[in-house]
């Protein structure tokens, strides 16, 4: 899901939950997957379509308010 699209969702009320997970690439880097009200999953990308992924968490919290989330899980 592109992030813009995700935005413009989220502002729509659309995303039921929010899951930070570590990355299977490299497990020192974090990746977002939502999930919307039909329960159809998503890994957020940038607007030119690749996952994103950092090792910095604090950037991923600013993402979830951009999407219109209050809360979200992380796994370890």
């Amino acid at each position: 899901m592109k992030l813009d699209d995700a935005v413009a969702l989220g502002a729509e009320d659309v995303w039921q939950e929010a899951q930070v997970r570590v990355s299977p690439g490299d497990r020192s880097e974090w990746f977002v997957m939502l999930r919307d009200r039909s329960n159809k999953s998503f890994i957020l990308a940038d607007n030119d379509d690749r996952p994103i992924a950092t090792d910095n968490l604090n950037s991923l919290v600013q993402m979830m308010r951009w999407l219109g989330l209050k809360d979200f899980t992380v796994f370890l």
